[in-house]
C-alpha cells in the first residue's frame, strides 16, 4: 500500500468518526483501551555477514568469514493488537504506557547476494555445499517461495495532545518511545533460514481522532508508524551468518478507551 492509499484510509476514518451524534465530552482522568487493525510492513532490505569461513567443496570456492550477504523480503499485510493504560490532562495532553503487538507473513524473498553478487541463477548448492546437479532448483527458485512469518512485541510510553474543537469529536498527534521485540521465521520452501528473536529501542509517531460515546468512553482510528532505531540481528540457521531485518510498519487502527471512576 502507497502513502496516498494509506492517506485516504486516514482521511476515511476520520470523516467516518464525525458522522457520529454528538456526545457529551469524556472527562479527565485515568483510562484504560484496547485496539485492533491492519499492519502494513515495509519491505525489508535483510544485510549480514558471514560469522565463520564456510569451507570450499570440489565444486564451490570458500565463502571468508566477514563477506557480505543480503536479500529483498516482501511481507503480506498483518493484524494488530494493543493496550493501552494511561492519564488525561485538562489541558489537553495524555500519557500512556501500551503494550502493541503485530503479525505478518513472508510474500517472497529475492535478490541473495553474496559479496556483492546476485546468485539467485546459481544452484542451490552453492549454499547447501551438496553436488551441483541439473535437478536442483536455483537459489532464486527457492528462496521465492514465502514461507515464515514475523511477529513483534513492543511496550511504548506514549505522549498525545488532544485539539479541543468545542465538541465530542477531537483529532489528536502523539509520540512513543520504548523497547521492541522481533521474532523472525524464514523458511522459504521449508527450509530452515532463520528462526531467533532479537529486541531494541524503538519509536513511534501517532495521529488519528476520537469522538466521545458517552461521559465515561470514546471510540478512536489511529494511524501509526513504528519503527526500531536497528534492525533486528538475528542468526542464520542454513548459514554460518547473521541477518539483519527491517521491522518498519504502518498500522491502521480503531478501538475504545473507557474512562476509570466516571
Amino acid at each position: 500500500m502507497n502513502l496516498k492509499s494509506k492517506l485516504g484510509l486516514i482521511a476515511a476514518g476520520t470523516a467516518a468518526l464525525a458522522l457520529f451524534p454528538a456526545a457529551a465530552m469524556a472527562k479527565d482522568g485515568p483510562y484504560v483501551g484496547v485496539s485492533g487493525g491492519v499492519a502494513l510492513p515495509n519491505d525489508s532490505n535483510n544485510s549480514g555477514s558471514f560469522d565463520a569461513t564456510v569451507p570450499a567443496t570440489d565444486d564451490f570456492g570458500a565463502i571468508p568469514a566477514g563477506t557480505p550477504l543480503g536479500w529483498n523480503t516482501e511481507f503480506d499485510t498483518g493484524y494488530a493488537i494493543n493496550g493501552q493504560v494511561g492519564y488525561a490532562f485538562d489541558n489537553g495532553f495524555r500519557i500512556e504506557v501500551e503494550g502493541a503487538y503485530t503479525r505478518y507473513g513472508v510474500d517472497t524473498h529475492t535478490g541473495l547476494t553474496v559479496g556483492g553478487a546476485n546468485i539467485d541463477s546459481v544452484d542451490v548448492a552453492v549454499l547447501t555445499r551438496g553436488a551441483p546437479a541439473a535437478a536442483n532448483p536455483t537459489v532464486g527458485a527457492v528462496i521465492a517461495d514465502g514461507q515464515g512469518r514475523v511477529s513483534n512485541f513492543g511496550l511504548f510510553g506514549n505522549v498525545f495532545y488532544d485539539i479541543d474543537t468545542g465538541s465530542s469529536f477531537k483529532p489528536f498527534v502523539g509520540a512513543g518511545l520504548g523497547y521492541q521485540w522481533a521474532d523472525v521465521r524464514y523458511r522459504p520452501s521449508g527450509v530452515d533460514v532463520a528462526d531467533d528473536n532479537d529486541g531494541g529501542l524503538a519509536y513511534q509517531l501517532m495521529a488519528g481522532a476520537s469522538v466521545a460515546l458517552s461521559d465515561s468512553a470514546e471510540l478512536f482510528g489511529q494511524y501509526t508508524w513504528r519503527d526500531r532505531t536497528d534492525t533486528a540481528n538475528v542468526p542464520l540457521n542454513l548459514l554460518p551468518a547473521n541477518l539483519g531485518v527491517e521491522t518498519g510498519q504502518s498500522i491502521i487502527s480503531a478501538g475504545v478507551r473507557i474512562k476509570l471512576g466516571q
